[in-house]
Order: structure tokens, then sequence, then C-alpha cells
């Protein structure tokens, strides 16, 4: 959270060149001028395509880093690398290059540059943390426009302005650059990057195994199919085909967008951190299962990935005849409104058992009872979670647990006999509500609200389970194959599938 997405201040370019380039006339430093979005530096600098998003400072950090240029402390250099065509690609110093480019254009996401990487679909999430930061910013600091000014016009400003603003202007990164082919530079970038802010396990998957359909598919869906098109080199067909899916399966998962305090329960399936990358992966990995997955040369495997990813979160939460619809409140959301990513990962696979061994029809008969239990024991479920000390352990084990208590309810088990059940298989578990601690203001109001909306929240007349905005279909109580005629009196709001599917 809190992240400031500055991907977008230096472009993406494939790293294949064929060989380095050499020259005795190369920059030795950059200055504040060159980094201007019109500048020629600009123009030919460059970020490898395996290079991971520049999006990790938060606010604070982004202005602290500012100010250490306005204070005169001392900045690492740059490391820089020319391919054959004379393109300068980073291979370190990606993000102080991007903070200060940010700073000079106005842009932390939300301005001119970035409107045009990403098609003008910027999510409110991006665009309102780079408000935040502008904000900030412009408090602390000062917006760039007008130290500039300042060094026009400096009798409109105080002495220890001008000053700021002439070690701003005097200011530049020392240079380093990398001798060699493609394969030297790719790996002082691994080198580099390792040791100095160490890439994650999910972030070095998706950068080495950038061309399979796998990561390409995860690309794809973190920007809804814009931003760095990792599936440029596809059929225009497949990629038109991939950037909507991408968009349909980022509309499944976030909208409609939540908003804190609560004050609807109509949320969306996975919280607000729209641009987690990690997220995406594990959820096209827990589609892929055990499938082995390999590079993409036509983007016919990526799209089978997206379409079946989309599949599945269209039977969990919307309008399609397939849909159960649950409601997110209930079964990815802790009761104080927080998003709960581990347990969304167990419902997914539990929805993925079920819709591959055709057992929708076994959950809907047992929903209701079902839909009580998880609610109401979330906190059991929670402490399973935990005791994993691993999310994706967790949701394994909670996918099992999910599918072995549906089973317990058909076999007609009391609710306190399941509770028991868990409780033997889990002897670290205890059955006490943490819900009743001590919590935050913003936590109680959320508390509170969802307490007192969920009493009287829409139930399906079907199945007993809750509804959700985002999935609903009218039913009519009476076929009209069975003379049933349009009329209120004969029409009721069920889940898609509870009329589509199971009814039928």
């Amino acid at each position: 959270m809190n992240k400031v997405n500055l991907d977008a201040m230096i472009i993406r370019e494939d790293f294949n060149a064929t060989e380095g380039f050499t020259s005795t006339s190369r920059i030795k430093q950059i200055d504040v001028n060159s980094l201007k979005h019109d500048s020629m530096l600009t123009m030919l600098l460059r970020k490898p395509d395996f290079q991971r998003e520049t999006r990790d400072w938060d606010i604070e950090q982004l202005c602290n880093f500012l100010k250490s240029i306005i204070n005169r402390h001392f900045i690492p250099a740059i490391i820089l690398w020319q391919n054959s065509s004379a393109l300068t690609f980073v291979i370190d110093g990606a993000h102080r290059l991007s903070a200060l480019m940010a700073w000079i254009n106005d842009d932390y996401g939300d301005g001119v540059i970035s409107a045009k990487f990403y098609n003008n679909n910027i999510n409110d999430e991006q665009r309102n943390i780079a408000q935040k930061t502008r904000k900030k910013i412009d408090k602390e600091i000062g917006n760039f426009k007008s130290y500039m000014d300042a060094i026009i016009a400096p009798s409109k400003y105080d002495e220890a302005f001008c000053t700021k603003a002439k070690a701003i202007m005097s200011f530049s990164f020392d240079i380093q650059w990398i001798e060699g082919d493609v394969s030297v530079a790719e790996k002082s970038f691994f080198n580099i990057n390792q040791k100095a802010v160490p890439i994650n396990a999910t972030e070095l998957a998706i950068l080495e195994g950038r061309t399979k359909s796998s990561c390409i598919a995860t690309r794809a869906i973190t920007y809804s199919g814009n931003g760095y098109k990792y599936w440029k080199d596809f059929s225009k067909d497949n990629q038109e085909a991939i950037e909507i899916l991408s968009k349909n399966i980022n509309e499944l998962l976030f909208l409609p967008p939540i908003k804190t305090p609560l004050t609807t329960l109509d949320v969306s399936l996975a919280g607000k951190n729209q641009n987690n990358l990690s997220f995406y992966f594990d959820l096209v990995q827990y589609s892929l299962g055990d499938r082995i997955v390999n590079q993409d040369t036509d983007g016919n495997e990526t799209i089978k990935i997206l379409s079946y990813l989309k599949k599945l979160l269209e039977v969990m939460n919307s309008k399609e005849p397939c849909s159960l619809g649950l409601h997110p409140i209930i079964y990815f959301y802790s009761k104080n409104g927080n998003f709960k990513p581990a347990i969304f990962y167990a419902t997914f696979l539990f929805v993925k058992r079920l819709y591959e061994n055709n057992k929708l029809k076994l959950f809907t008969k047992n929903r209701a009872n079902f839909e009580s239990f998880i609610y109401k024991y979330d906190y059991v479920i929670d402490q399973i979670n935990r005791n994993a000390r691993s999310s994706k352990k967790s949701a394994t084990m909670i996918s099992n647990l999910y599918f072995d208590i549906l089973v317990m309810f058909e076999d007609s088990k009391s609710e306190n006999d399941i509770l028991t059940v868990i409780i033997n298989k889990n002897p670290t578990v205890t059955v006490t509500n943490e819900l009743s601690q001590n919590l935050s203001h913003s936590k109680l109001k959320n508390a509170t609200y969802i307490s007192a909306a969920l009493s009287s929240v829409l139930k399906c007349p079907i199945c007993g389970g809750a509804i959700h905005t985002n999935s609903t279909s009218l039913d009519h109580i009476e076929r009209k194959r069975d003379s049933g005629v349009d009329s209120v009196a004969n029409a009721q709001i069920t889940h898609p599938y509870c009329n589509t599917g199971f009814k039928n």
C-alpha cells in the first residue's frame, strides 16, 4: 500500500540485442535537463523488458530521496549499457532516475506520461496514491517548476529557496558503463539487483520466465492489458484477445471498488490492491494446478490460461449462468472489513474443485449451512491459516477443509460435530472469537456496519445463501414453460447458478 507507481517514466524494451555498443563519447553524467520527458536522453533511455516494475518506493521514501538531492547528499551512480542500436538500458538505478523524472515531469503515476503508458486506464488506487504523493512533495519540498522559476526570476523567492534551486540545476547522476554483449548485461542486472534490493521469489520467477504463458498472463492482468505489452510479438487478434480477457479478469476481481470505512456490502472480490503482481501470479498458478507451462511463441497458450481463470472467477461471482455468486464479505473478508488473500486463494481452489468435479449442486444443496458455519467460525479458520505459516500451504489446507465441511453437512453432521472434528485435527486451535478483542476506531466502525448490514442481506430463496450485487438472476417461481407469467408475484432474485443450473 502507498507504493508510488513510477513504471511509466522509463520505457521498457526487449533486451535481446545481438551485441553491445562501444563509443568513446558516451555521457559521463545525467543532469536534470536530460530527464525532461521530451529530452533526447529520455527518448533513448530504456529498462530491460524483464526489469521488475518501478513501484518499490512508498511516498516517504520518494520524498526523502528528492530531499537528498536538494541537500546535496551522496547519491550512488547509475549503471547503464548500450545495445547495437544505441538504446541505453538502465542496469541499476531505475528507481532513482524515475523518482527524479517523476518530480521534474509532475507525474507520480497519474500524469501525462503515465496516462499515455496505461492508455488512460489508471485505477483509483494508483491515482489516489499519486495525488497524496504530489500533495506531500509540494508541501515539504515544492514543485519542480517553482525551482526553475527561481533560477529565471530569483527576486520572487527568498535566498534559501534560490540556493536550493541552484543545487538542483547543478545536480547530476554519475554514470558507470557496462561493456560487453547482452549476456554480460543481463548477468550484471541480476547480480546487482539481487545484492542491492533482493528480488522476491515470485518476481524472480516472473522475470526469468518472462516468455512463459503463465508469466505473460500475470503481466497482462496486472494493468488490465495496458502498460508494457509483453505479448506484442503475437498476432493482432491474439494481442486483442489477451487484453480483453485481462480487462475482464481485473473487473471480476475489483468491481465494484471498495471504499473504507464501509458503507455498503457491495464490495469487490479481491480488496483494493489492484497492482499486486504476486497476487495475480499466485492466482494464475492456482488455476493451472500441476500443469506445466512453456514458452509461448504465438499467444495461444496465454489465451487459454486467461480464459480458464476468467471462467473460474465467473463461477465464483458474476452474472454468468454458471455463477455461484459467493458474497465477498462472507468468504473473503474479516468481520472488521479486511481482505484476506490466503482465504481468497483457498476459496478459489475450493470452487475450482467443485467446478472440475461437477459438485456445484452438492454445494448449492448445503450452501446455507456451509456459509453460516464458515462465517460464524472464521476465527477458527484464521488460526489454521496462521499456523500454516505459508499462504500457499494454508490455501490448500483450508480448501480441503472447506470440502470436508461440505461433505459433513451432506452427511447430516451437526455444527458442533463438525467443529469437534476440526479441533481434533488442529489441536492448537482455540474456540475463542478474536473479534471480541479491542479494535481500532476504523475497524470497529467496519465491524459494526458489517454486522448490522448482514442481518438484513438479501438471501437466495433457492439455496438460502447471501446474494451479492454482482451476481444476481431473475427467476420465475413458476417456469414460463409451465404457464408461469411475467409478474412481480411470480419473480424472485436468486444466484445465477441456482436459477439456471440447480433448479433446472
